[in-house]
């Protein structure tokens, strides 16, 4: 029994053993920082070239950009060649003076070459039209400005979130391994005869608590990383972590109020909703344009061989130089129908336009009290720490002197790595939420990215 005993606790050991190697393996490889190790800024210009939503907004602008153009289209002139060669068989019968008919078999070509113009002068649809070109292009532009500070804020958060699940994979590992060695010390105790069953269950049931979070740790770990190298597109490698202490960003205006009125000039969802709405009014207006005349200049030069049969074995120049006007009367309530439809769907958009005002104001204010409070609250968890580490020693102590049992060292250790994961998430979101601000206020750049590195452990540290 006793060599049963034997062997069943040497396989025990043998597989702690073989899971301590894996999970070190794995933050070994975390931690190492070799020269491919992906800072921040090289992610985020990798996923310049690579994130697939941001290519798609490159497409999408590129395409955008054309509507200005098309818009002018309609006010420059149409300019067009046509040629027309034909074969003709034709029976001609001619009454003579004496009353006798005379038929004949003609077989011809006809040759009609004519290069025309037309240019609008008065055409208030083309006009309208313009116009909107115009904002649509703008509308382009002001979408592209929000999928690029999407795509910031998007690879920001990706890795700060891979970074943050490294973490809490580290902390995961070290609670695991203080329960353990909490409950080596309640099994030397026990067999000492000092110890009891109850203190030892009381560890075991923290320990395989903790094994199993550390498993869910390192399955989060690779879905994090998936995430980012979807983004990037490519595995990103060791991450720069956050340095030591508690990283701090000024902001540029002090108060909400600044921020909330940058936002209104300058959130790219508010500009484009604007865009929007323009555009609506340019529609509006085109469809109105439907009860106006047209006038258009028109000129023609033509060169005909045998155009009929009148002309036969004839060859004729045109040249023609005309204003053309077009009246529109009455076609079937179509224009009244489409004027209407479009001032509907003007008040629509202008009904959105207030609806995303106030959603980007109430981020702006979210975000700013966020950056405020975010402080706070690491300087707060970070003395926390402090003190959560103190009671632990503390505790033991207390235990070793016999005035604490060992739930109470369990309890502290509980807590100690609760808070560390606090501190922890506090720092990341401090910085995701200093970008939210920025993006809110429209005022995201590269050059954020830039302050933000400050605040990452460089790749050989």
């Amino acid at each position: 029994m006793v060599i049963a005993n034997t062997r069943k606790m040497t396989t025990k050991k043998a597989a702690r053993a073989a899971r301590v190697k894996v999970t070190y393996a794995l933050l070994a490889c975390l931690a190492s920082a070799p020269a491919a190790a992906v800072n921040l800024l090289e992610a985020y210009r990798l996923a310049l070239n690579m994130d697939p939503a941001f290519q798609s907004a490159r497409f999408d602008r590129a395409a955008g950009d054309e509507y200005e153009a098309l818009g002018r289209a309609n006010l420059l002139p149409n300019v067009g060649i046509n040629y027309t060669h034909s074969s003709n068989t034709a029976d001609r019968t001619i009454t003579q003076s004496n009353g006798n008919r005379q038929t004949d078999n003609l077989q011809y070509d006809t040759r009609i070459a004519s290069l025309s113009l037309r240019q609008p002068l008065l055409n208030l649809d083309a006009w309208q039209r313009y116009k909107g070109g115009k904002a649509q292009s703008k509308l382009s532009e002001a979408q592209f400005a929000v999928r690029a500070q999407d795509l910031i804020t998007r690879l920001t958060t990706s890795y700060l979130e891979a970074l943050l699940a490294e973490d809490q994979l580290r902390l995961a590992i070290a609670q695991r391994d203080a329960y353990d060695e909490n409950q080596r010390g309640n099994q030397r105790l026990l067999d000492m005869g000092v110890g009891t069953r109850t203190e030892m269950l009381e560890t075991k049931a923290r320990f395989e608590l903790a094994r199993a979070e550390v498993v869910e740790a390192q399955n989060n770990v690779i879905k994090k990383r998936n995430a980012l190298a979807i983004i990037i597109g490519r595995d990103p490698d060791p991450l720069n972590d956050l340095a030591d202490g508690l990283p701090e960003l000024p902001l540029e205006h002090a108060t909400l109020e600044e921020w909330e009125s940058i936002a209104r000039s300058d959130n790219p969802e508010i500009l484009a909703q604007r865009y929007s709405v323009e555009y609506g009014r340019t529609e509006t207006e085109r469809f109105r344009a439907g009860h106006y005349p047209r006038v258009d200049l028109v000129a023609s030069h033509s060169r005909n061989t045998s155009d009929s049969l009148f002309a036969f074995n004839q060859q004729s120049t045109i040249n023609s130089v005309g204003i053309q006007m077009s009246v529109p009367l009455y076609s079937g309530g179509s224009v009244n129908a489409q004027t209407r439809q479009a001032a509907a769907r003007l008040a629509a958009g202008q009904a959105d336009l207030d609806a995303t005002s106030l959603k980007v104001l109430l981020e702006v204010r979210t975000q700013f009290q966020l950056v405020s409070s975010s402080r706070i609250r690491m300087t707060a968890m970070a003395q926390a720490e402090q003190s959560a580490a103190e009671a632990v020693e503390a505790t033991k102590k207390s235990v070793t002197g016999g005035q604490r049992v060992n739930l109470d060292i369990l309890m502290a250790l509980q807590q100690l790595f609760k808070t560390r994961r606090d501190l922890s998430e506090a720092r990341h979101g401090y910085l995701l939420a200093y970008l939210r601000l920025k993006a809110a206020a429209g005022r995201l750049t590269e050059e954020d990215l830039v302050k933000l590195s400050v605040w990452f452990k460089s790749a050989d540290s």
